[in-house]
């Protein structure tokens, strides 16, 4: 265990001031879960990069249910705090989701009382939407929990540990277009 690291998770009254420290040291267990033992022989990286992915998503879902919000949902209200218009499928990239979903998220916003809404007129897909005072209050407290999560991860870790983290997960969706080229290139050259 680092000495950034805590054996125990500790949140203090003072939002601003939150911090969440991982109930585990340096491993996928957290509180209730068994330390990882398996690991594929094969796909070890995108398997490592799912349990990371899943392990953040439960934190993510349980910081953000206390404000009746989903981890997508908090998206789009960030999304359109910055962009104030927008159309659902550029909503929908934002977020990671189908327009198809966005149109879901977008309403559930609305019947929350998070957001208000006209459709654009013209090709009617853009959304002209205004978060509301409700929705900034949400956006808020979610945010500063968001940011409290943040700072945890980055106190168990070293700075050059972190520099180092972010700057290879930064690196891998370029590896990964360039690894869709290759192939690309490959089926081309084979017809």
């Amino acid at each position: 265990m680092s000495e950034h690291t805590s054996a125990h998770t500790t949140e203090h009254e003072d939002e601003d001031d939150q911090e969440l420290v991982p109930a585990s040291g340096g491993s996928l267990a957290g509180r209730g879960h068994r330390p990882v033992r398996y690991r594929p022989s094969t796909g070890y990286l995108p398997w490592l990069l799912t349990m990371c992915d899943r392990e953040l998503a439960r934190h993510m879902t349980r910081l953000l249910a206390e404000l009746d919000l989903t981890e997508a949902q908090y998206g789009v209200l960030q999304a359109l705090v910055h962009l104030r218009r927008a159309s659902s499928a550029t909503l929908a990239r934002s977020v990671s989701v189908t327009p198809q979903a966005m149109v879901g998220l977008v309403a559930a916003l609305e019947r929350k009382g998070y957001i208000t809404r006209e459709f654009g007129r013209g090709a009617g897909r853009v959304i002209d939407a205004e978060v509301t005072a409700r929705g900034k209050e949400a956006y808020e407290a979610a945010k500063r929990r968001v940011r409290a999560l943040d700072r945890s991860l980055r106190r168990s870790y070293t700075d050059e540990e972190f520099d180092q983290l972010v700057g290879l997960l930064e690196r891998l969706p370029g590896v990964l277009g360039r690894l869709d080229d290759q192939r690309g290139s490959r089926r081309r050259a084979d017809d």
